[in-house]
């Protein structure tokens, strides 16, 4: 059970009472997945852990990112194929499809990533915004699929089908339940994770909640600015193999093979990562090892 000082909740506007299970906030009741990428300061800050190659916050570290993309290579020979990388950041994963052949078209939310990626990336919503057909891969790598609501996965997972040519293959991975948090914590810090959430000083609380029953964990920042205070929701979805199929196959894709990480190795039995998908049939699911 976490209990927020009293001036804290004040400023910040938490309810009265301590903050146990009875009192967490409803599964995914906000989202504010956006506010990383399109808050200027932040979206800077992300951009430089992304680049960051000391830290997987963000990216992956390089040695996995090139394993990675040769074992998508080796599977499904890029060479000449069309390829949307969703939620592509600064193009690392991009470029090195593009250095392999494929056709490339990046998309994220922030435009600093985009402007630093540059040609042939696009700045949308690919929740909202138009997004490019005829598209032999698609991929979304690094779990983005989990920080998104139920309703929103889904209709991203049909919005990814739509997208695809006859034959075409989706290529994702998402947190498994080992992934999954096993404690609760609360941080309350001047200038929280040293300045990431804002230029100016800040007083910033980090609550961590947990969903066993539903395999989901959240973490609540509340940033509180002398003239603002506002609030960060980060929601991580665990999957199972089999909730993952189930919801694969809600969207009109069905499983053939899995991994336990994003280089193809073994899935195993309580995976810390699942994700290559084609319509109807989802090749490689990889399970990702811990939440950044």
């Amino acid at each position: 059970m976490i209990e927020y000082p009293n001036r804290i909740r004040k400023l910040s506007g938490l309810t009265e009472g301590p903050i146990g299970s009875e009192q967490r906030p409803k599964p995914f009741s906000f989202s504010t997945v956006k506010n990383l990428w399109t808050r200027a300061h932040i979206s800077k800050q992300m951009l430089a852990a992304h680049l960051d190659n000391a830290s997987d916050l963000a990216s992956r570290l390089t040695a996995t990112i090139d394993a990675t993309v040769a074992w998508i290579n080796e599977q499904l020979g890029i060479s000449n194929l069309s390829l949307c990388d969703l939620g592509c950041g600064p193009g690392l994963y991009t470029r090195r499809f593009a250095q392999r052949g494929a056709r490339t078209t990046g998309v994220d939310f922030s435009e600093h990533a985009i402007e630093y990626a540059r040609s042939q990336h696009d700045s949308a919503d690919y929740l909202t915004d138009d997004l490019p057909h005829g598209v032999d891969v698609i991929t979304l790598i690094y779990c983005d699929l989990c920080v998104l609501a139920p309703a929103d996965r889904h209709h991203l997972l049909c919005r990814m089908r739509e997208m695809l040519n006859p034959g075409g293959r989706i290529i994702l991975d998402v947190f498994g339940v080992g992934a999954l948090p096993e404690t609760t914590d609360l941080t309350l810090e001047e200038n929280l994770m040293h300045g990431f959430w804002s230029p100016a000083p800040y007083v910033g609380i980090q609550a961590s909640f947990l969903y066993p029953d539903q395999n989901l964990s959240l973490d609540h920042f509340v940033i509180i600015e002398p003239g603002e205070t506002w609030q960060v929701f980060h929601w991580y979805q665990d999957y199972t193999a089999r909730t993952i199929e189930a919801e694969l196959q809600a969207a009109g894709l069905h499983i053939e093979t899995m991994a336990g990480d994003p280089c193809g190795a073994a899935l195993t039995p309580e995976p810390n990562m699942i994700g290559i998908i084609r319509p109807r049939c989802l090749n490689w699911v990889s399970l990702a090892p811990g939440h950044p």
